[in-house]
């Protein structure tokens, strides 16, 4: 890891980092002794809602892009243009598994859970905070914050993604993966997108370490907002889990 990154923006993402691995719907869904029914539905929630996460992302790296321009970080915005395009029609794959996942579900246990009236739940707690935090950053003073979103959301997805798709496979069995494709994805791709945040990081340090205040703050929000939205999608499931004819058998 770069030292000046390490030193300056590292530390002060210890704590938050800490508090989003300790939650306890993470510690629930990645326990050895998971509820298997409530696993399987808090998937489906985590990639029904989940689309309302990542629909927006390439507007958002794109214009928290042209904002770096704007405030004189050329360099920066024009790697986070380039970069925005990776995340194009990224929502389309949680679209899909959402589907398969609840298809998957209601032929195995007769149930009418509806794929379509997942998809169109109203914006949760942590949707409405992720948004929030994106806007703020774009249209505020440190549109580089983005930079420090990203990298924290793509670190979830190298740091927990591989451990949720292990747990899956074991709990639910491998043809639950077909409805992962998401998550798949980004444990591949998000190693090499990490690695792009950390030296874009590096550089803007390099250039001022003032800006260390900036990103460390973006950053904290980033997980304090993701860990409400994997709240959210726990919270949901056992709703759904509650409910007769949704989330059990159909009588």
């Amino acid at each position: 890891m770069c030292a000046i990154v390490e030193d300056l923006y590292e530390t002060g993402l210890i704590d938050a980092r800490q508090r989003f691995a300790e939650s306890s719907a993470l510690k629930a869904v990645l326990s050895p002794s998971a509820d298997t029914d409530h696993l399987e539905l808090f998937l489906i929630c985590f990639c029904a809602l989940g689309v309302q996460m990542t629909r927006p992302v390439e507007d958002w790296i794109d214009r928290a892009g042209r904002r770096c321009i704007d405030v004189g970080l050329p360099e920066l915005g024009k790697a986070l243009r380039a970069h925005a395009r990776h995340e194009a029609d990224h929502h389309l794959m949680m679209i899909h598994d959402t589907e398969t996942l609840v298809g998957r579900r209601n032929v195995r246990l007769n149930a009418r859970l509806p794929a379509d009236a997942l998809l169109a739940t109203p914006p949760t707690p942590g949707i409405a905070q992720y948004v929030k935090l994106h806007e703020d950053v774009i249209a505020g003073s440190a549109p580089f914050g983005q930079l420090a979103i990203e990298y924290e959301i793509e670190r979830l997805s190298v740091e927990f993604g591989g451990k949720l798709l292990r747990q899956c496979s074991y709990q639910l069995g491998t043809d639950a993966l077909e409805g992962m494709s998401f998550v798949t994805e980004h444990v591949a791709v998000d190693v090499g997108h990490t690695k792009f945040n950390e030296a874009q990081l590096g550089k803007l340090l390099t250039r001022s370490r003032s800006f260390a205040t900036e990103l460390s703050a973006a950053g904290c929000r980033a997980l304090a907002a993701y860990g409400m939205f994997v709240d959210d999608c726990f919270g949901l499931a056992t709703t759904l889990q509650r409910a007769p004819g949704w989330g059990r058998v159909a009588s």
